[in-house]
């Protein structure tokens, strides 16, 4: 039981070393602090000409930071996480030497989880540097102000969730998939239906925008976002996680292939 534990502990390391060390994973890093830059000029231009106005036209309520700037920047980085994971995960079981090499270390009965086990635990770690390089500029923002870090913390808590039930699911498509373009089709138009369904969920018909909210990612980062934690969220979240890893390991399994 020892032995099979550290041999999960060496594979998930090993996919964690990969994810981090490939080219095309810091290629896709890239692309993603490119868009959250843009996404915070957009919202910095945004609250600066509030705060432009206010001079004028003073509020009824004193201009919050988090409110106006932060929280908007972190719905923002929600939506491009959905449309750069699956650039992530299209390719994730396309790549049959590296899960020969893995089969090696350990029995195929056990070997499918812990692949599965590990290509989620490494795609995590890579949507993890994505976000830091959005954190890295929500951090200027305590050099000219004061934010709160209540809402900010909740806010990267609900962007790591919500990334890692999509990454399961998309995880499940992939396996599902024939190769890495039908796996990245997929995924991609599954991110476009959740990103239009948030959209839906905000600027709708007013009839319509209930249902769209329960599927709307943006309805629950924007909870996160104004530092309400809630577990209802949490636990739908961390089912999704379950679900689509146990689905995964069914759709590998080859005893499935074979029948």
């Amino acid at each position: 039981m020892l032995g099979g534990k550290v041999t999960t502990v060496r594979v998930i390391a090993w996919e964690v070393r990969r994810q981090l060390t490939s080219r095309a994973s810091w290629l896709i890093v890239g692309l993603f602090a490119l868009i959250a830059g843009g996404a915070f000029v957009t919202t910095l231009n945004t609250f600066l000409d509030q705060s432009s106005q206010a001079l004028s036209v003073p509020p009824r309520q004193p201009l919050n930071l988090n409110q106006l700037l932060i929280r908007p920047f972190l719905l923002q980085i929600g939506m491009a996480v959905l449309l750069v994971i699956p650039l992530i995960t299209a390719r994730a079981y396309a790549q049959q030497p590296r899960v020969v090499t893995l089969e090696r270390l350990q029995p195929s009965p056990v070997v499918n989880w812990q692949i599965v086990l590990a290509t989620f635990v490494g795609t995590l770690m890579l949507h993890a540097v994505m976000l830091l390089t959005s954190l890295a500029l929500v951090s200027v923002l305590f050099v000219y102000g004061a934010p709160e870090w209540g809402p900010i913390i909740s806010g990267y808590l609900g962007l790591l969730l919500t990334g890692a039930a999509f990454i399961a699911a998309a995880l499940f498509v992939s396996s599902l998939a024939t190769g890495a373009v039908a796996a990245g089709v997929a995924t991609f138009s599954m991110s476009l239906i959740l990103a239009a369904a948030t959209w839906l969920a905000r600027s709708g018909a007013p009839d319509a925008q209930p249902a769209f909210r329960n599927f709307s990612v943006g309805e629950v980062l924007d909870d996160f976002a104004k530092g309400v934690i809630d577990t209802g969220h949490v636990v739908s979240c961390l089912t999704i996680i379950a679900l689509g890893l146990f689905l995964t390991l069914h759709a590998l399994d080859p005893r499935r292939s074979q029948n």
